[in-house]
């Protein structure tokens, strides 16, 4: 462990047991030495999210405002305060995004589109659409899908783009089918080819 990030590791230490032990003082210098902390987590965090229309500024108030919270579910027999804080920050601020982009929306989402499950020719839908019990971890995976497709616009062609956003919207190929969008056979083929670029895209951000 490089020398600064030791010493800085063993003042958070210090600073949390005076905190621990009523020390107001403690707590007012940890929470300044994490204000740079805090913009640095923030900037990277927009950085990797596109035109969600939410502002450091707002990111940094949900950082500060959860950081006492941090403090108190901190475990003394872990680690690292940095690592843990970063962790939990990150967790709120991605639920903060999700509940208010204004360009990622979300509506009533029946499926999702499973990016760890090998595409199958023979289930060419089937396979890649799956319903999600947990509604936390569902919004995640479409907020994080939509950014992965807001950020390679290129990726795909205009009919791909469009099949991709009706399915992550709720939509099922039937449905598309029914309301005449385009053939079954069209439809199939465009899902399954934009699903591929997508599993290739996520696959390289990892």
């Amino acid at each position: 462990m490089p020398k600064k990030s030791h010493n800085n590791q063993s003042l958070d230490e210090q600073l949390l047991r005076l905190i621990a032990q009523g020390n107001h003082e403690a707590y007012g210098r940890l929470v300044k030495r994490y204000k740079f902390h805090t913009f640095s987590l923030c900037k990277d965090v927009l950085m990797q999210y596109v035109n969600t229309g939410v502002t450091i500024k707002e990111l940094t108030m949900v950082c500060d405002g959860s950081f006492q919270n941090i403090v108190k579910k901190f475990d003394v027999s872990l680690n690292s305060f940095y690592s843990f804080w970063k962790g939990m920050a990150i967790h709120r601020m991605m639920e903060y995004l999700i509940d208010n982009s204004y360009v990622i929306e979300f509506g009533d989402v029946r499926s999702v589109i499973s990016l760890d499950e090998d595409f199958e020719d023979r289930h060419p839908a089937v396979d890649m659409i799956c319903e999600k019990d947990d509604e936390k971890a569902n919004r995640r995976i479409l907020f994080e899908v939509k950014n992965v497709i807001l950020k390679n616009p290129d990726a795909f062609t205009d009919l791909e783009s469009m099949v991709l956003r009706f399915v992550l919207d709720g939509y099922s190929l039937p449905e598309l089918e029914h309301s005449g969008v385009m053939s079954m056979s069209t439809l199939y083929l465009t899902f399954k080819n934009a699903t591929e670029k997508l599993q290739k895209l996520i696959k390289k951000i990892k």
